[in-house]
């Protein structure tokens, strides 16, 4: 008779060989940047916050309401990737608060508080003149055993809701104008609203907080985003479908060729026909022809725009396959036809990303426009860059909102809305 080995002695031999896996170089290397925006969901925070309680017992309750702050933001960051470390800085001075941090240094008293108390494990980081690795840190189960283990704990809320970041993607400085405090007063509202809202996908309830992101400067980029747990401009046109807003189904809006236009109306033209159908009516390619005009308008020459077309027809094998059977093969001869349809716009193909990053920031004032007016409505809106979700009994007001905001940020023009 086989001996039965006791489910508890199981459980340790496994979290003992998981423990072993976390102190390879390959594991340390996995780890995760601190994340300042992370928070916990309501339900956690007690935890949280009794957790605290005994990590300050004895020690004075000054600031209170920054050690919670911090302690809520450092265990998000542990728990939002239970399988990969965190890197965090010991730098004081990283810790300094600016728009994109409101954590302080009290983070560092706590890792080392709660290594002490056996909830985190540590692998501290050096800096010589050839190298540097900042400090990894992770869970132990003496931590994770406080939360369920298999409900989310995370999401994300940006510290700053306007974003500026240089041409490495960093975030930078700056200093607010009447214009950043108008964006920022119309995504907190759009977010509070959309915070009460219930909406969901199948059984997951979604995060719906917006930010938006400028490159370089101010009149570049500037779309709105979403990121973290269950983001919904994560998913698919499909998917977006099954999305429910506090109950009911939701529809789904965006422009038609919405690029193009925006440059044909900067022309001073009204444009009217389908831009891309001009070049190839088949609906099989109309995926790559998107794809081509995209990097005309991001692309400094046609030899890099040719270069990435081609690219995505090799990562893109499926479609390449369909692609075949209707004769396209590369991406020169639709490079060719869209200079020839286009002419009228065509000087406006490969100037550098600065074209594109230039019409996206038009469109980006357009979509703030439309999600700012439904926000006034106590209305919940989701906005994927050119295309918006609200409950299909507000279809018609959103039709009329997005050509009003059209029209007023092309001087009268028009675009169609599918």
């Amino acid at each position: 008779m086989k001996r039965r080995i006791p489910r508890g002695a199981i459980i340790a031999i496994v979290r003992r060989d998981i423990e072993l896996e976390k102190q390879t170089p390959a594991w340390l290397q996995e780890a995760v940047a601190f994340d300042h925006s992370l928070r916990l969901l309501p339900d956690e925070l007690p935890i949280a916050h009794k957790l605290l309680s005994t990590l300050l017992e004895g020690q004075p309750g000054y600031k209170l309401d920054q050690k919670k702050f911090d302690a809520e933001v450092l265990i998000s960051n542990l728990l939002d990737h239970k399988n990969k470390p965190t890197s965090i800085s010991f730098d004081s001075g990283y810790w300094t608060k600016s728009r994109y941090k409101q954590t302080s240094a009290y983070v560092l008293k706590l890792v080392n508080e709660m290594q002490e108390q056996g909830m985190i494990e540590l692998r501290k980081g050096y800096f010589t003149t050839e190298e540097s690795r900042r400090t990894r840190i992770w869970a132990t189960e003496t931590l994770l055993d406080y939360f369920p283990k298999l409900s989310p704990h995370v999401f994300r809320e940006p510290v700053e809701l306007v974003e500026l970041r240089d041409a490495k993607g960093k975030l930078k400085e700056y200093r607010d104008t009447g214009e950043t405090h108008r964006i920022r007063a119309v995504l907190e509202r759009v977010n509070e609203v959309n915070a009460e809202a219930h909406i969901q996908y199948r059984k997951f309830r979604l995060v719906a907080h917006l930010h938006a992101i400028f490159k370089e400067r101010f009149t570049m980029y500037g779309r709105l985003h979403t990121r973290g747990y269950r983001h919904y401009q994560g998913f698919d046109e499909d998917e977006r479908a099954e999305i429910t807003i506090n109950g009911e189904p939701v529809t789904e809006l965006d422009f038609s060729g919405l690029h193009p236009r925006l440059l044909y109306a900067k022309e001073g033209i009204q444009f009217d026909e389908d831009p891309y159908s001009l070049v190839n009516e088949n609906p099989i390619a109309r995926p790559f022809l998107k794809h081509v005009l995209l990097f005309l308008l991001n692309s400094t020459d046609e030899v890099s725009a040719e270069a990435a077309a081609n690219y995505w027809l090799f990562r893109n094998p499926g479609e390449r396959g369909r692609l075949q059977e209707i004769g396209i093969t590369r991406a020169r001869p639709i490079i060719d036809a869209f200079k020839e349809a286009h002419a009228l716009i065509s000087h406006h193909f490969c100037t550098g990303k600065r074209t594109g990053l230039r019409i996206m920031n038009l469109d980006a004032k357009i979509a703030l426009d439309v999600v700012h007016h439904f926000a006034e409505q106590n209305i919940p809106i989701l906005a994927v860059h050119d295309s918006f979700l609200v409950q299909s009994r507000f279809e018609n007001q959103l039709r009329k909102v997005m050509n009003d905001s059209y029209c007023k940020h092309t001087k009268g023009f028009h675009c169609p809305i599918k």
